[in-house]
């Protein structure tokens, strides 16, 4: 599917609209809980995510087999929104949300060893620092 000629146009996208959502997430979990935010999240995403594939999906067939990838991604991605929320009791979702930017050095570093990839000198620099940078903010914004 080329709607957009350039991965960049829905890295951004996906950038701004995830901004949102994690501000948004605050007020939520402040209005409905962190679980039951969590759990019509998902809920309203069923809906919003079948309007979707039925108008965009592939068509081409698959194994399968091959559903065990969204299967642990749908995990992974709940626990994260989940613990998120739970941490939103506790902290602001300025603070919450530098600490959770960090999960690029997970996807990194789960590329490095099983895709192997391979980061060139410039970008390790700009690992290094994106990562000063999350940091710093994390510690302004727990003096704030």
């Amino acid at each position: 599917m080329k709607i957009i000629n350039s991965g960049l146009g829905f890295a951004i996208a996906s950038m701004l609209f995830m901004g949102i959502s994690t501000f948004l997430y605050k007020r939520s979990t402040d209005a409905l809980g962190a679980t039951n935010t969590t759990f019509f999240y998902y809920l309203f995403s069923i809906v919003i995510a079948t309007g979707v594939w039925i108008m965009f999906r592939e068509k081409e067939p698959f194994s399968p087999t091959a559903l065990i990838w969204p299967f642990i991604i749908a995990i992974c991605l709940f626990l994260s929104v989940w613990f998120f929320n739970l941490s939103l009791l506790n902290l602001q979702v300025s603070a919450a949300s530098t600490i959770r930017a960090l999960f690029f050095i997970v996807t990194v570093a789960l590329a490095v060893v099983f895709a192997k990839e391979q980061p060139g000198p410039l970008g390790m620099a700009g690992i290094g620092l994106a990562i000063i940078a999350v940091i710093l903010i994390g510690i302004d914004q727990s003096k704030g």
